[in-house]
């Protein structure tokens, strides 16, 4: 394949590649960059063109080409990248609104919610907002729709709901595919010093063989470039893990401590194997000293299976303290749920955590919600998380895996609970459809998403959405027990939680993703499925008057 490209002056050219076959660049007939042959493990690459004229791409292998984009590194905020498609033929670009159309093409795909262009995507990491922009960073596996070494993606939006993709801004320490392994850039937040200086603390797992056990976790700081398109300036601040911790040893949430002075970090652990987050200290963000455990779980959740805590977030709201955290490896024996997402709320006093209640606050009853981060802007606490479906993946052939929750708020009510609901940037998607009162009515449904809000006395209800007859979803109300079912859903788990008194609930559907609020938004509920994912009909049956309001995303969101 051979194919001529006009490159503007400072253009940069950044791809992945595996497999049999060579890569030239030529100017005027003559080789300025070549990759003589491919390995047979991904490798990156990159190629910075000096001035503006036109180039001759030239590769027999373009299938080997696993990922690759193009951007202006002064103008990248603006634009975001070209994806550069090979095929044999030709390789088509697109740009912008160029992608967004070509992402909305896939039915498949959800509208409202984030999702990589292509390959696999978990954890949001690093969130921010710089001025008018927020900056959404995200754990990127660059060379396939499967996990593998780990890379931070890079997004942007001025509304948290329409992005711009970006450059991959970390790589691992090394080339993870030559060496067989696993690990990479693991998850962290975004943190601006005393001086106002932006940095990112993550943490890196180093070559890694076995995805239990014998694995290696350091953290460490990267400060973004001047244009905050690459990482640079790594660090590493912390290899020793104290006494009773072994492998699992991630996901730093730093902050400033203004009653000690001094900065302070909590890390996901598993302290003498029971699951823990850990509290350090530092006066400069390079030397860190063990505090001690900030929580540690009760036994029953390591005899459940918890094998440490994944991705603490730890943060104040209104006066009080917030601990969130996922187990991951716990099985609830009740439900059959497994790696679900809990808080606690209390003081923070001399570097101790206070729990105002022993009980730990189950934050969302689907399981598709995990690995929430959530940073302060604008005087609001916002979360992402990764919504993926740990029993049912997706269908072959798909060109990406994983997406992200809409933005949500969090909150405490008048009881101290951690309420989380739709930031308020998600409402501009959506356009009154219609509102009524009823008891029972069945609705005919756009090809959009849907935001279903009801109001009343909703102690005994089901919502069944179905697509040409075949079930979507069934939320519904009984026995003073708030539930979600699936079309795969064969009983052995249980998606439910307990509401004895509901007035309120909220659903929004998005090809395939449901979240649910209820209670004052006290309570959530998140689930991912594949199959019917454009339901054309739903069927509300209330035993008493309830009031509906029916949303439908607007303007392009929609098909």
């Amino acid at each position: 394949m051979k194919q001529s490209l006009f490159l503007p002056s400072g253009c940069r050219l950044e791809f992945w590649a595996a497999g049999d076959g060579f890569f030239r660049i030529d100017i005027d007939g003559k080789a300025v960059w070549q990759a003589m042959s491919f390995a047979s493990h991904p490798e990156f690459f990159t190629y910075h063109h000096r001035e503006a004229c036109e180039v001759t791409i030239v590769t027999n292998s373009p299938d080997a080409i696993l990922w690759a984009y193009a951007y202006q590194p002064h103008i990248v905020n603006e634009t975001g990248i070209t994806v550069l498609e090979f095929s044999e033929k030709e390789i088509l670009q697109r740009t912008g609104a160029e992608i967004e159309e070509w992402l909305r093409s896939d039915t498949d795909r959800p509208a409202l919610h984030f999702s990589p262009i292509r390959h696999w995507m978990n954890d949001p990491v690093g969130l921010c907002k710089i001025g008018e922009l927020w900056h959404l960073f995200y754990q990127f596996h660059p060379c396939g729709s499967d996990w593998g070494p780990m890379h931070w993606g890079h997004a942007t939006s001025s509304d948290l709901i329409k992005w711009l993709h970006m450059p991959v801004f970390l790589h691992p320490e090394q080339n993870l595919w030559r060496l067989g392994a696993t690990g990479g850039a693991f998850s962290g937040n975004a943190f601006r010093d005393r001086d106002g200086r932006l940095m990112f603390f993550y943490t890196e797992r180093l070559p890694a063989y076995d995805l239990f056990k014998g694995y290696r976790e350091i953290q460490k700081i990267a400060r973004p470039d001047r244009w905050m398109i690459k990482a640079e300036g790594i660090v590493t601040v912390l290899e020793d893990r104290p006494e009773g911790v072994e492998h699992d040893f991630r996901d730093p949430k730093v902050w400033w401590d203004d009653t000690a002075g001094a900065y302070r970090m909590v890390l996901g652990a598993s302290l003498h194997g029971d699951p823990a987050v850990l509290l350090y200290g530092s006066g400069d963000l390079l030397e860190w000293s063990y505090l001690g455990p900030l929580y540690r779980a009760p036994s029953h959740f390591r005899a459940q299976g918890a094998r440490a805590v994944e991705c603490p977030d730890f943060f104040p709201i209104d006066g009080k303290w917030v601990l969130i955290m996922g187990f991951v490896g716990h099985l609830e024996p009740e439900s059959g749920r497994h790696n679900l997402l809990y808080g606690l709320v209390g003081d923070f006093e001399d570097d101790r955590f206070i729990p105002g209640s022993g009980t730990l606050q189950l934050l969302d009853f689907g399981t598709d919600f995990y690995a929430m981060q959530s940073f302060s802007a604008a005087g609001r606490q916002i979360a992402f998380a990764w919504l993926f479906n740990w029993e049912f993946r997706k269908p072959v052939g798909s060109p990406y895996s994983g997406e992200l929750s809409l933005p949500r708020e969090l909150f405490l009510d008048d009881h101290d609970r951690i309420c989380m609901k739709p930031a308020k940037e998600s409402e501009s998607a959506f356009t009154l459809f219609l509102t009524e009162s009823l008891q029972s009515a069945v609705y005919n449904l756009p090809a959009q998403p849907v935001d279903i809000r009801l109001q009343g006395d909703l102690s005994d209800i089901e919502i069944v959405a179905t697509q040409s007859g075949d079930l979507s979803f069934v939320v519904s109300v009984r026995e003073q027990k708030l539930s979600v079912r699936l079309p795969q859903d064969d009983g052995s788990i249980q998606y439910g939680v307990a509401t004895p008194i509901l007035t309120d609930l909220r659903i929004i559907h998005d090809r395939g993703i449901i979240e649910i609020f209820a209670d004052g938004c006290a309570v959530a509920g998140t689930r991912r499925n594949y199959v019917n994912t454009i339901p054309d009909l739903i069927s509300i049956e209330a035993i008493r008057p309830t009031h509906v309001s029916f949303f439908v995303a607007s303007g392009d969101w929609g098909e």
